[in-house]
Order: C-alpha cells, then structure tokens, then sequence
C-alpha cells in the first residue's frame, strides 16, 4: 500500500472526498422516497466541517500538543461517530472500497486526537481498522510503524477503557488491539519491538498470555520464522506457559 503511516490530514480528506462521492451517488441511485435514516450527504457536511475545524487548529495552534484536551477528545468523539456512520452506509451499500478509505480516514482522525494529547472514547472502529490496515501490509518493514502507532493508540485510550471492566468479554476492543499488536509486532520480525509490545501484553492482558505465546509458538513453525524472532517467541512461551504447569 502507497500511504505514509499515520495517514495525515491532507491524504485522509482526498480519501475522504472519494469515499463520499461513491457512496453518496449509490445511495441517491436505490434510495426511496422516504427514509428516516440520516443521509450520507448530511453525513458527508458534517464530516467535512470536522476536517475543517481540525485543520484550522492544526494550522493555527500546531500539528502537535495540547489545545484543550477536554475540546479535542470531545472532537475526536465527533468525528468518530460520524465516519463510523457514513462507514456502516458503505457497508449497507455494497462499497468496500469506500469503506476502506474511511478507515484509513478514521485512523488519520485517531492520529489527530493522539497529537494533541485527546482520549479516544470509541475505540471498537479504531482497532477494526487497525486490524484491516494490518491484513493489507505484508513487508515486515512496513509493519513497525503500525506496531508503534498501535502502542500510541493504547497509552491514549480513555482510562474507563483502560481499567478493562469487560474482561468477560473476549470481543471488548481493548483485548483485541493488544493481541493484535502482538501478532502484527511478531510478522515486523524484529526482535526488540517483540519485546517491547509482549511486555505491554503480558502487563494488560496477563490471563491471556499463556494462550498468545502457545499459539505463537505454532505459527514460529507453521509460518517459518526466522531464528531471532523464534527465540524470543520461546522465551515468552518458557516462562508463561511451560513454567505455570508445574
């Protein structure tokens, strides 16, 4: 994929810009004569004046640093809630590609609250995106920066999310973006950033990691690992695993 990792504004708004013309143009192409539903064309303005307001803040304030947190995560909310609207338009119309681009748009907005020290409250269309991006990437190298972008989006998670209430639930986003990390810091095949997202593994979702290293040391097998990236699968697994059954 050509895209520079974060997405920045600019590209996030011409990917915008393509992603509302397809889906406004198929939804005025089936749609009837009355609907209750907000449309994807109020969507889009409203969107569009989202991308205004950060854009001028980043322009007047700074691309990075506090403005005011309480304004920025309240914007951040905003904006997520909008593009994961018009995203679930795509979806009801059949358009992946348009719903594509809208999550590459949503993680620029993620970055935008990230820079300026916000809280990301909606975390679930984050990490699906995250874990969509990943599944398009395959050069290991081109994983690093999206193993340390998923760190930044941890550390800025709201602290309700962070306190993990829901450890009933194995789908709650939370779960899910560490032990994706994992796994997309595992395919990066370097060794020091293994370590470095693990230990946030073992540190947030320690009852999982027993099963994380086991399924792991599968893949090192399955998959071919390079030796460097096996040993500290291995390592992992010896102390998690091996050394709980006695």
């Amino acid at each position: 994929m050509n895209i520079v990792f974060p997405p920045n504004l600019a590209e996030a708004v011409l990917r915008f810009k393509h992603a509302a013309t397809e889906i406004h143009e198929t939804y005025e192409s089936r749609r009837s004569s009355e609907s209750n539903q907000v449309t994807p064309a109020q969507l889009t303005e409203a969107i569009n004046q989202f991308f205004s307001i950060t854009t001028r803040l980043d322009r007047e304030q700074g691309e990075v640093g506090p403005i005011l947190k309480d304004d920025v995560t309240q914007l951040g909310d905003y904006g997520m809630t909008l593009l994961t609207d018009l995203a679930a338009w795509a979806g009801q119309l059949n358009l992946p590609t348009a719903r594509q681009d809208l999550e590459i748009v949503t993680l620029a907005a993620t970055d935008w609250v990230i820079r300026h020290e916000g809280f990301i409250r909606e975390l679930d269309p984050v990490v699906n995106a995250l874990a969509n991006f990943a599944n398009r990437m395959q050069e290991p190298q081109a994983l690093e920066p999206l193993t340390q972008f998923m760190g930044r989006v941890a550390h800025a998670s709201s602290h309700l999310i962070k306190q993990d209430l829901e450890k009933n639930n194995p789908g709650r986003p939370w779960r899910v973006l560490h032990l994706n990390r994992g796994i997309v810091a595992t395919r990066t095949h370097n060794p020091a950033i293994m370590e470095q997202v693990f230990e946030d593994l073992v540190r947030y979702l320690p009852e999982d990691a027993a099963a994380f290293f086991a399924e792991g040391m599968q893949q090192m097998e399955a998959l071919n690992y390079p030796q460097p990236v096996r040993q500290v699968m291995g390592r992992y697994f010896e102390r998690w695993t091996r050394t709980r059954m006695h």
